[in-house]
């Protein structure tokens, strides 16, 4: 048997007001053909599906059509819900896409369900589904005192039926450590609680052949065991530069013994950082060693003030997602400084402020819409 483990697909999410859509179709349709390639069995899908509970129209349209495709293709598909997802659309009509070979987890429920797959000559699998679930959902259906995540994988665990003669697979959606140790992360992700008190241990996993982790961005191998975060297959932040987006593609044997490979993906337009002056930045021989379509984070190292220093760079790199000035301030002396930011005009306080919270410049329209303001609250004052 052979199966392919991807997650965290954050379909309709947007970075830095640039729609992810068209990263995610491209992704999608490279997994589509190592299906095909590889000629995949099962596919694992550990949660994550969408970026948010209720996902806009474009983003169920492309989910549907990747489902679909899976099916037509007559692969089994094995779907959990994690906590960007709403548990119920996900497992919304998943009795009859049964018959379609599609089970779609979303809520957590008394019996922890299974999917076996059964092919003569070999070993069966059992897959096991684990949607996210906060601790209080965990105690609701089964009655427990169980507080921490690690606690509550305990619980749950327990109520698992596992195949005596055969191999077990996990799909989960949870923060999983190796001893204490954290795995690698990343800004897009979201922490489901503060303290330690959403980490859950690999060892509680040693009862399973292959665990297919959701949740955590950057694809990586917990412990020593066969425990992995496929890692999602877009980039999402800028902390995610340097990941190498990939799937997972394991196979067990007739003997059922199992071996995992990474497949990557190649991006539409990769995510990078440039950093140095503006000018330079804009010089023909920076801006073609590389794709200038590519999705950026400008640092710019000017001590002077700029002029829509934005909108220059967008003229050869269209797709500047977040602008950050790095000057030496320390070079002013304290006074100095402190009294330069008192010159400052509401509408420059203004934009410092928006570029602090939301990490990008203002359009032009915004500019012309918070000068209007501010000039309407002046006019109320005098």
């Amino acid at each position: 048997m052979k199966f392919l483990h991807t997650s965290d697909l954050h379909i309709g999410k947007t970075v830095c007001g640039f729609s992810m859509l068209e990263e995610q179709r491209s992704a999608l349709e490279q997994i589509m053909k190592l299906v095909k390639k590889e000629g995949i069995d099962m596919v694992f899908l550990s949660g994550d599906l969408y970026d948010r509970s209720m996902p806009p129209v474009q983003a169920v349209t492309l989910l549907d059509e990747f489902l679909t495709g899976l099916a037509e293709l007559g692969v089994v598909v094995c779907a959990i819900a994690g906590n960007h997802d709403s548990g119920e659309r996900i497992g919304f009509t998943s009795r009859i896409l049964e018959r379609q070979g599609l089970y779609m987890e979303g809520v957590l429920q008394n019996v922890i369900r299974y999917v076996d797959f059964v092919r003569d000559g070999e070993l069966p699998v059992r897959v096991h589904m684990l949607p996210y679930a906060k601790p209080a959902q965990v105690r609701q259906v089964f009655g427990c005192s169980a507080s921490s995540y690690e606690e509550c994988m305990q619980e749950l665990l327990n109520h698992v039926e596992y195949l005596e003669k055969g191999r077990n697979i996990l799909l989960a959606h949870q923060f999983v450590v190796n001893r204490g140790v954290l795995p690698e992360i990343s800004d897009s992700e979201t922490r489901v609680s503060v303290g330690g008190a959403d980490q859950v241990e690999a060892a509680n996993f040693a009862a399973f052949d292959y665990v297919a982790l959701g949740h955590i961005h950057g694809p990586q191998q917990i412990g020593e065991g066969m425990v992995y975060y496929s890692g999602s297959p877009v980039k999402y932040s800028f902390s995610e530069v340097f990941h190498k987006k990939s799937v997972v593609i394991g196979e067990f044997n007739a003997d059922g013994a199992l071996t995992v490979k990474r497949e990557p993906l190649t991006p539409v337009h990769d995510m990078r950082r440039i950093r140095g002056k503006l000018k330079e930045l804009i010089s023909p021989e920076v801006v073609e060693a590389a794709d200038p379509e590519d999705y950026l984070l400008a640092v710019l190292t000017n001590e002077e003030e700029l002029v829509d220093p934005i909108g220059t760079l967008r003229s050869v790199y269209p797709n500047v997602m977040q602008l950050r000035m790095e000057r030496i301030q320390s070079e002013l002396p304290q006074e100095e400084w402190s009294e330069k930011r008192k010159k400052r005009t509401p509408d420059e306080m203004f934009e410092e402020f928006y570029r602090y919270v939301t990490d990008r410049d203002l359009t032009d329209d915004e500019r012309a819409l918070v000068k209007d303001v501010i000039d309407q609250a002046k006019g109320e004052t005098e």
